[in-house]
């Protein structure tokens, strides 16, 4: 939608001396060429971020709506920077703003909750503007201006541009509402949210079978790859890592314009480690552990998702990122539950996370040895034992975990601590 915006049909207010708006006109234009720099994006996507997450606390949460959101608000800022210095302009949805829209709609979110996100992140940039104009020009009447002009100029930018995005929701919403994909993605947000499974044979069966082996997957591409392409190619890739496990076709549910998530069912658990790295750059995967049942459905889904938040913020990410390698950061920068600490229990200590006393005693013997810094002497003096029967039971708790402990030392520790603290209820089940 194309809206030209003359001077003339501004808002009314009390007119601005001619001299003055000229030269708020053009203090505008020279900031419009400043605000380029990547450094003044980074902080006006902090500002927007902040009044977003002060509205909706746990919707930048999401990793694959905040990267449309921060992709909508460089692209709106970018726009309306080539615009904010001149007297007529032409207001249009970017592109990325419609993808975003359509993001939102796939996921299920309410066009309030659209709208509300845009006065939210209007709020953020007015802050933040009013507080650069209060630093940087020091006369209160051009400053006085300049806040006014800028002010008529975004309501206009958003109002304008806001008829275009929610007409590009609704559309999406329409469309994937009648959608059998759609009606996919309800069942399986249904299976997340910890609701029964429908049975085999059902009109509702999703013709991939619960009991399995799950290992989950969310796959997204750089926002380069335009919409109408990113879909196929990360159907075709998940397609082919199904393929490399052994597996049947993976169960699909698109995430939104650049993104998907795939379960493929095994009956055995599959070496994960041998997933291949895609082979478009543009292409990016989070792999979650292999978990059987509904229960390793949704566990499997969690852990991609918290690699997924992993592998979008950190600057040393790879094309693949599995969660079993970047457990413990997730663990300590957000993702952590006890559902997630009990995975972490079950995995690292094998035999040796059952209910026996035999099982305790060489769970404390080899805490107290991680704990000396591997000293066996030390480690019997805190036990009052011999140095001989620490040694005996460290190793018969490697015989446990199938492997040495220093090849696991932090994984293992931190399970332990973990164990040291809550006791028994975070062993898995007899």
């Amino acid at each position: 939608m194309r809206t030209a915006v003359p001077r003339t049909e501004r808002h009314v207010r009390e007119p601005i001396p001619a001299t003055v708006e000229d030269e708020a006109f053009a203090w505008l234009t020279a900031f419009a060429l400043r605000m380029r720099s990547e450094s003044e994006f980074e902080l006006i996507l902090s500002a927007v971020d902040s009044a977003i997450q002060e509205t909706f606390p746990h919707y930048l949460a999401d990793v694959e709506v905040h990267r449309e959101v921060r992709a909508a608000t460089r692209a709106h800022w970018l726009g309306f920077l080539a615009v904010i210095g001149r007297t007529q302009f032409e207001a249009h949805p970017p592109a990325e703003a419609v993808d975003g829209a359509r993001t939102v709609a796939r996921r299920g979110y309410g066009v309030d909750m659209l709208l509300k996100t845009y006065r939210a992140a209007q709020r953020g940039l007015w802050r933040y503007i009013t507080q650069v104009l209060h630093q940087r020009i020091p006369d209160p009447e051009l400053r006085g201006a300049v806040l006014v002009i800028f002010w008529e100029h975004s309501t206009l930018w958003l109002d304008t541009c806001l008829d275009g995005i929610v007409a590009a929701y609704m559309n999406e919403r329409e469309h994937h509402t009648r959608d059998a994909d759609a009606q996919r993605a309800e069942i399986v947000q249904a299976i997340l949210r910890g609701e029964p499974a429908p049975p085999a044979g059902s009109p509702d069966d999703l013709a991939h079978p619960m009991d399995n082996v799950h290992v989950a997957l969310v796959l997204w591409t750089d926002p380069e790859i335009p919409a109408r392409h990113a879909t196929g190619l990360l159907r075709e890739h998940a397609a082919h890592l199904a393929h490399a496990l052994g597996a049947s076709p993976p169960l699909l549910v698109s995430s939104g314009v650049h993104g998907l998530w795939a379960w493929i069912g095994t009956s055995h658990p599959p070496d994960i480690a041998a997933v291949a790295v895609p082979a478009s750059a543009h292409v990016h995967v989070a792999i979650g552990t292999p978990h059987p049942g509904s229960a390793g459905f949704r566990r499997s889904h969690a852990e991609a998702c918290a690699a997924q938040r992993i592998a979008s913020s950190a600057q040393n990410a790879t094309a693949v990122t599995a969660y079993q390698d970047v457990d413990l950061v997730c663990l300590l920068t957000g993702d952590g539950d006890l559902d997630s600490v009990r995975a972490l229990i079950e995995r690292e200590l094998g035999r040796l996370a059952d209910h026996s006393e035999t099982s305790a005693r060489l769970r404390d013997t080899v805490c107290e040895f991680l704990r000396a810094g591997s000293n066996v002497d030390a480690t019997a003096n805190r036990l009052g034992v011999h140095g001989n029967t620490v040694r005996y039971r460290l190793k018969q708790a490697e015989r446990r975990l199938g492997h040495a402990i220093e090849s696991r030392r932090v994984h293992i520790e931190l399970a332990l601590r973990c164990l040291e603290v809550y006791g028994g209820e975070l062993l898995p089940a007899p």
